[in-house]
């Protein structure tokens, strides 16, 4: 065994070596009590035993024997009885009443050989020593470096007793004394090793118990987690059957009524007469479909979005979004306005395009659950922050359904489903943008029947604001996209076709491919340079997209980098194809075709622009 199993040492952590002791105390704290108590039996039982010794020995010394036994049980006793207490808990408390125990029976036996007749001191007395010796090292559970010094100090005074001995006659029994006295020597030393292996032995397994309990806790709490993890991955299996449920009623509704209304279209234009008003109903609902759409479209990308924050002036926004709505709002018979305010509200820091999102989801639902008066836009300055209104004279929300309004695809007053009510992301849109934004917090009130106020409460800045409008910095004009030649490619013969006509009655000159093949047929190299690639991500079998449009530029590098615009109908983030070089746009299929035609048509003069300026001087 090498000398570390001799040698104990406290924990580096004095919080850990406290905890410790105190585990040391509890632990042993019954042992310690019991031991006391026998201890004390035994006591009396020698007492006795000296009454009925003495008596026949030496009468004499009996009443001062009694008296002495008589104070050692009391000195002892006192100790024991405040075992029983709470503190008996605090293991410095408790060394401190044991080293009284010890001290009093070994001070009463050092003195009873003093008063016992020589040869009976040698023979009664000292086996008395070796008891308590056993108590100590054994029962009472000292720790090594306790037990050390405090039996090392009653040691030295048994074998300084026996060198000052002073009576007559201890000549003759001195070797006897001696050689207990070394029995004694080698009691101590094995007893301190004894103290010494339990205490290596206690530190051991509190560690053990500890590192034990940890891990229960750490398990217990995983095991926590993962129920909570359960239940949340039942609410949204719940949520999603929900909104499957909700979504095929409110896509088949508006498909079955396309068909029916493009079967009397149909009919009205086989009889000659006039089809545009089945046709309007078929457009618009198609806008409804293509809106729902785009609603799940845009919650999907806030999951991957990175905002952008910088100093924005709050009233932009709120002019933009009050232009945006105040048509529906006046074709429903209500009022949007402004708060009036004597000044302007101050800069905030946030993120333009995010927050104009969320404040534009609470003024469209604020209009789709208001049947008469309006609602109103404003703000309160509040020093660090300033706060954002929407109110409403609307329906209200009852508080049975306060806490799930914000749940995706959640709808109150909408029963049937009305298809332009939307999907029910826009709540749950506006919670989730404010959850991206760092600082920024939301808070409503309703009352049911009168109507709701949403709150959002933005950190004003101190900065001048970025001038940015979300509106193209120019009038778009489809006259862009006139004589111009576009490279057109989906590999949905419906769509493609679609897109055909759409740029075509634009005046653009369109070549369209379904795959990489069939665009290879139409790279000539006598053949026009493409004015814009539009290009779908996802094709079938072969390389996507994206590669067959680096290939289209890498055809004409010598024409430079040709503008690209991406169209896709899938749910993913526009950091997918980052690594693509400008420049490039990225459309949507759920656009409606007059917005697929500006944000084209914006981009292909944008990028004409930029290569004027470029070109050099005649």
């Amino acid at each position: 065994m090498s000398l570390s199993g001799f040698i104990v040492r406290k924990f580096r952590s004095a919080a850990l070596e406290r905890a410790f002791r105190v585990d040391y105390a509890q632990r042993y704290a019954g042992q310690r009590r019991i031991a006391g108590a026998v201890s004390l039996l035994l006591w009396v039982f020698f007492t006795r035993r000296d009454w009925w010794l003495l008596t026949q020995v030496a009468p004499d010394i009996l009443p001062r024997v009694v008296l002495l036994r008589g104070a050692g049980i009391v000195g002892m006793a006192v100790p024991v009885f405040l075992l029983w207490g709470v503190r008996a808990f605090n293991e410095r408390w408790v060394v401190g009443l044991l080293g009284v125990w010890l001290v009093s029976s070994w001070a009463t036996l050092l003195t009873l050989m003093e008063l016992y007749p020589a040869p009976l001191a040698f023979r009664e007395i000292f086996p008395e020593f070796l008891l308590v010796l056993f108590t100590i090292f054994t029962l009472l559970r000292l720790r090594a470096i306790t037990a050390a010094w405090l039996v090392g100090l009653c040691a030295v005074s048994f074998h300084l007793t026996l060198f000052l001995w002073p009576r007559d006659g201890a000549q003759h029994i001195g070797a006897g004394w001696a050689s207990r006295g070394s029995v004694l020597s080698i009691m101590y030393v094995a007893g301190v090793i004894f103290c010494v292996q339990f205490e290596l032995a206690a530190r051991r397994e509190f560690m053990f118990r500890r590192t034990l309990r940890a891990a229960r806790i750490r398990a217990e709490r995983a095991s926590r987690l993962i129920a909570r993890q359960n239940e949340r991955m039942k609410e949204v299996l719940a949520e999603k059957e929900r909104f499957f449920s909700a979504a095929y009623h409110d896509i088949q509704q508006p498909l079955a009524a396309i068909n029916l209304f493009i079967r009397s279209a149909r009919s009205r234009l086989a009889d000659g007469t006039d089809a545009v008003q089945d046709l309007a109903v078929v457009e618009q609902t198609a806008l409804d479909t293509l809106a729902m759409f785009k609603g799940v479209q845009e919650y999907s990308e806030l999951g991957a979005y990175a905002p952008s924050l910088s100093s924005v002036a709050i009233q932009d926004i709120v002019r933009e979004i009050v232009d945006q709505y105040h048509d529906a709002a006046r074709a429903r018979g209500l009022r949007l306005v402004v708060s009036a305010r004597e000044r302007p509200p101050p800069h905030i820091e946030t993120d333009r395009s995010l927050l104009k999102r969320a404040l534009s989801n609470l003024v469209s639902n604020a209009l789709k659950n208001t049947l008469a008066g309006g609602v109103v836009v404003g703000w309160v300055d509040l020093g660090q922050e300033l706060r954002i209104d929407v109110w409403d004279t609307g329906v209200g929300i009852a508080s049975s359904h306060r806490e799930a309004i914000f749940t995706e695809y959640y709808q109150i007053n909408n029963p049937a489903r009305d298809r332009s009510k939307g999907l029910g992301l826009g709540l749950s849109i506006v919670q989730r943008i404010i959850g991206i934004l760092p600082k920024h917090r939301m808070r409503f009130a309703s009352v049911e029947g009168r109507g709701s106020r949403f709150c959002l409460y933005v950190p004003v800045s101190g900065m001048t604001p970025i001038l940015v409008s979300e509106q193209h910095d120019e009038p778009v004009r489809q006259s862009a996209l006139e004589g111009s030649y576009i490279l057109l490619c989906d590999d949905d013969p419906i769509i493609l076709e679609g897109l055909r006509r759409l740029f075509v009655s634009a005046g653009a000159l369109v070549d369209t491919a379904a795959s990489l093949s069939d665009i290879e047929g139409v790279l000539t190299p006598e053949g026009r340079v493409p004015d814009l690639i539009v290009m779908d991500i996802r094709l079938g079998d072969g390389p996507n997209g994206v590669q067959v449009a680096a290939q289209v530029r890498q055809h004409y590098a010598w024409a430079g980098a040709l503008p690209v615009a991406f169209i896709t109908g899938e749910l993913f983030s526009p950091r997918l194809i980052q690594d693509f070089a400008a420049p490039f746009v990225l459309l949507r299929k759920s656009s409606a075709p007059e917005r697929t035609l500006a944000d084209v048509s914006h981009f292909l003069s944008r990028e004409r622009r930029k290569a004027s300026d470029l070109a050099p001087a005649p």
